[in-house]
């Protein structure tokens, strides 16, 4: 059985493990070979040391774990404002999913939803009403945010060795209905969970 705990510093080579597999799943087709090699396991674990070692006390780290492997990651807290925004508008939205990888392997067996209910749930315990995450255009399995109510509220613009890739914003207006989505029963269907961190 699939539990969602949080993050420790000692996670963090898994954690890169399984960020580094989703962006080779979901984002070889379309972002630069050479973009996606250089973000290394060794890069992401000193990144996500980086990260665990010194996290804010309203930023949630989680980990999905199953026999002692972790299979899944989420993270997220107030919106970081980063995105270069053309089109519709998040400012409204007080929560935000940073990123959400399964490992390829365990795609379909509803770890996403969890991470994601999990995530939605600590962050509305902390205060948050609303909930934004932003997913590639090209990544072909977002809809997974579809079937679990995210409307797509904005596009924004991502400039990365020469292309410029268009990003979907999923928001979620009240946090409450994104937990009862990720409580269903039913399995997400083929789906990637993965968005840019």
């Amino acid at each position: 059985m699939t539990a969602v705990r949080d993050a420790k510093f000692d996670d963090a080579a898994a954690m890169a493990r399984v960020q580094v597999a989703g962006w080779h799943n979901a984002y070889a087709h379309f972002m630069p070979a050479e973009f996606i090699a250089a973000r290394t396991p060794e890069i992401r674990t000193k990144e996500w040391r980086g990260r665990l070692d010194d996290q804010p006390v309203d930023v949630v780290h989680l980990v999905a774990e199953d026999e002692g492997q972790i299979v899944g990651i989420a993270s997220g807290g107030p919106p970081m404002g980063d995105e270069v925004v053309i089109e519709g508008d998040t400012s409204d939205y007080d929560g935000q999913c940073y990123g959400i990888y399964v490992a390829p392997v365990r795609i379909g067996q509803g770890i996403g939803r969890r991470l994601l209910g999990k995530l939605g749930s600590r962050l509305l315990f902390a205060g948050r009403t609303s909930f934004v995450l932003w997913a590639f255009e090209k990544n072909a399995y977002r809809g997974f945010y579809d079937r679990l109510g995210g409307r797509e509220i904005a596009r924004g613009r991502w400039d990365v060795d020469g292309i410029t890739l268009i990003e979907i914003a999923y928001g979620w207006p009240d946090i409450r209905a994104l937990i009862e989505a990720c409580s269903a029963v039913e399995r997400p269907q083929n789906s990637s969970l993965t968005t840019k961190t």
